[in-house]
């Protein structure tokens, strides 16, 4: 894909991130695959329904432990995919509705983490 494609994908970035996912009124964790800044796969133990609007809040994760303390990085969005895995399911989420302040925050979380993956 092209920088000039206006529907080519945003870069991911290879991250595990601890991941909460708020589904009606249940709650799934989870643990990132990858991020961008139009969206997130996220692995749970549960398939999530596509086209599901849901909340889902990020947290930066050392040495398998959540950081002490970090606030972590609210979001919404639309579940466009599910794969069932060996172990458990795979959730493609695309980002959508971010406030001004929630884009901002996921751009900054990215710059820190670093480069895209191939």
């Amino acid at each position: 894909m092209t920088q000039s494609n206006p529907q080519a994908r945003p870069p991911r970035l290879a991250i595990r991130l601890s991941a909460e996912l708020k589904v009606d009124a249940h709650r799934l964790t989870g643990t990132t695959r990858n991020l961008s800044t139009g969206g997130v796969c996220v692995e749970t133990d549960r398939p999530v329904p596509e086209g599901k609007l849901i909340r889902l809040t990020l947290f930066i994760v050392e040495e398998e432990i959540e950081a002490e303390g970090a606030r972590g990085l609210d979001l919404t969005g639309t579940v466009q995919w599910v794969a069932e895995g060996d172990r458990n399911y795979a959730v493609g989420i695309k980002f959508g509705n971010l406030t001004a302040q929630q884009q901002g925050a996921l751009n900054n979380a990215l710059k820190a983490i670093g480069e895209p993956q191939g």
